[in-house]
C-alpha cells in the first residue's frame, strides 16, 4: 500500500484548504479534505443553490436528473444524458457548471449539487470510466485537537457500465467513506499515538474489506496517509489570546524550517516563470512535509514565532500561500478531471460604531477566485496582481465609513469587488469574484434607541 502524507500532496496552507465558501468561525478547524459523501436516495428536485444560473439554466441541468435515475444502469443513464446535452447550449451549460466553486464547495452540503458533482459529472465526463475522490476520517473523542486523522483518497474504474446501477456506484463510494471512518472508531489514544500499529491495522482492514467493497463490473484503489495523535498535543496545541483558548493543530514553525523555506527566496525568484516556482517549493513541500505543516500554520494563524524581515514574511505570506494554493488545486484538478481555480479568502475585522450605549457594526468575509497561466507569468507579476486585489479590498473596507456600509447592500459590495476584479485582472492572470462566497452583514441596533 503506497503511504504520503496528502496534505503533502496538495501542498495548501491549512486555512486556505479549510474555509472555502463556508460560513466562517474564528477558530480553525482541524486540517482536512472534504468529505465525500452524498446522499444515495433520489433527492428531491430544488432549486440549484447558486444565483449566477438562471432559471432556464437550472431547468436544463434538473431535467437531467430523470425520475429513479438511481436505479438506471450506468450506460443507460450516459446515453440519456449525452443525448439530450448534445447541444451548443447544452455543451456551454455544463463547462459554466464545471468551473463554478459555489456549487462544488457545496456538494456534501446540498442534494443538488450532490447530484451535479457526484453523479452527473463523474460519469458523464469524457474520462467517466475512472474517477478518484478524496475524504479524510477521525478518531472520536469529543475534543477535535484529541484526534487522530486519517486522510485518503479511492479511485473507482467502471469496467462494465451496462451491468451497474447509478445507485450501486453511489452505494460503493459511499461504503468506502464508512469504512475509513470505521477504521477510527473506539480506538484507544494508545493506540491512536502509535504510527506503525496503526499503519499495519490500516492495511491489515483495507485489504481484508476491499474485496467485499468492489465487484468485478467496479474496481477499487486506495491509498492513504495517516496522522497520529501527538503525545504532545496537550502542550503544543494551545495559543491563548485575549483570555481565550484558541487551538492550533501543530506547533509554531521552527528556525529550522523557515530557513529551509527561504532558501526558494532568491534573488531572482521573482522573475522566475511561476511553472518553475510552483514545481521548486512542491518538491520542497513533499521533502519537508512537517515543516510545511507548520509553517501553513503559522500563516494561517498569522503567529509567527520565528523573526522574520518584511520581504521574508511577504514571501512566505503571500508568494508561499499562493503557490502552494495552486500546487494544491492543480493536483486536485487531476483528480477530478476537471479544472478547479486557486482562491484567497480572509474574513476581514468588524466595523462598529458606538452610541448611547448601542451598537452599530457590519462584517465582511469575501472570497476570490483567479485563474493563471503558469508558463508565461513570473512570480512577481503573480504576486502584484493578487497583492493589488487584496490590498484593494482591504482599502475600501478600512477608508469607507460605517454609516455608508450599513446602507449598502450584499449585492453593491459584489460590485465593488468585480471592480476591483476588474482592474487587476491581466491576459495571464484573471480574478474572479463569486457572489455567493461574499457574505456581507449589517446591524444598527441604534435605530431601536428612544
Amino acid at each position: 500500500m503506497k503511504k504520503y502524507p496528502l496534505f503533502v500532496l496538495l501542498a495548501l496552507p491549512i486555512i486556505g484548504a479549510l474555509a472555502g465558501c463556508a460560513e466562517q468561525n474564528n477558530t480553525p478547524e482541524p486540517h482536512m479534505v472534504s468529505n465525500t459523501n452524498a446522499p444515495a436516495s433520489t433527492p428531491e428536485m430544488k432549486d440549484i443553490p447558486d444565483d449566477s444560473f438562471s432559471k432556464e439554466d437550472e431547468q436544463k441541468l434538473l431535467a437531467l436528473q430523470f425520475e429513479d435515475y438511481q436505479h438506471m444502469t450506468i450506460s443507460k443513464f450516459q446515453n440519456k444524458v449525452w443525448a439530450m446535452t448534445d447541444t451548443t447550449e447544452y455543451m456551454d451549460l455544463m463547462e459554466k457548471l464545471s468551473r463554478n466553486e459555489t456549487l462544488y464547495q457545496r456538494k456534501d452540503s446540498d442534494e443538488t449539487a450532490a447530484f451535479l458533482y457526484y453523479v452527473l459529472e463523474p460519469l458523464t465526463a469524457e474520462k467517466w470510466q475512472t474517477r478518484t475522490y478524496s475524504g479524510a476520517a477521525t478518531s472520536d473523542f469529543p475534543a477535535w485537537e484529541d484526534n487522530a486523522t486519517l486522510e485518503y483518497t479511492y479511485t473507482l474504474t467502471i469496467l462494465a457500465a451496462d451491468k451497474v446501477m447509478v445507485k450501486d456506484y453511489n452505494d460503493m463510494r459511499a461504503g468506502v467513506k464508512d469504512m475509513m471512518q470505521d477504521i477510527l472508531r473506539n480506538r484507544t489514544k494508545e493506540e491512536l499515538q502509535n504510527e506503525t500499529f496503526m499503519l499495519t491495522e490500516l492495511e491489515t482492514y483495507v485489504e481484508e474489506m476491499l474485496p467485499y467493497m468492489q465487484t468485478p463490473e467496479v474496481r477499487i484503489a486506495i491509498e492513504y496517509a495517516y496522522f497520529p495523535l501527538s503525545t504532545e498535543n496537550n502542550n503544543n496545541s494551545r495559543e491563548y489570546f485575549d483570555g481565550n483558548v484558541e487551538l492550533r493543530i501543530s506547533p509554531n514553525g521552527t528556525e529550522e524550517d523557515y530557513r529551509s523555506l527561504l532558501a526558494l527566496k532568491t534573488a531572482d525568484y521573482q522573475n522566475m516563470s511561476l511553472a518553475d516556482f510552483n514545481s521548486i517549493l512542491l518538491e520542497w513541500t513533499n521533502e519537508n512535509p512537517g515543516g510545511m505543516e507548520r509553517i501553513s500554520e503559522d500563516t494561517g494563524w498569522d503567529n509567527f514565532k520565528v523573526a522574520l524581515t518584511d520581504e521574508e514574511l511577504s514571501f512566505v505570506k503571500l508568494t508561499v500561500f499562493l503557490s502552494g494554493m495552486e500546487n494544491g488545486k492543480a493536483i486536485q484538478s487531476s483528480y477530478a478531471g476537471e479544472p478547479i481555480n486557486p482562491y484567497y479568502e480572509k474574513e476581514l475585522p468588524q466595523k462598529i460604531a458606538v452610541k448611547d450605549g448601542m451598537a452599530a457594526w457590519c462584517s465582511l468575509y469575501y472570497q476570490f477566485s483567479y485563474r493563471i497561466d503558469k508558463e508565461t507569468i513570473t512570480v512577481g507579476e503573480r504576486d502584484c496582481q493578487i497583492e493589488g486585489m487584496i490590498n484593494a479590498i482591504h482599502a475600501f473596507w478600512n477608508n469607507t465609513d460605517i454609516e455608508k456600509l450599513l446602507n449598502m447592500s450584499e449585492s453593491d459590495i459584489v460590485q465593488e469587488l468585480e471592480n476591483m476584479a476588474e482592474t487587476y485582472s491581466t491576459d495571464d492572470v484573471v480574478i474572479t469574484v463569486d457572489k455567493g462566497c461574499i457574505h456581507f452583514e449589517c446591524m444598527d441596533e441604534r435605530e431601536y434607541m428612544n
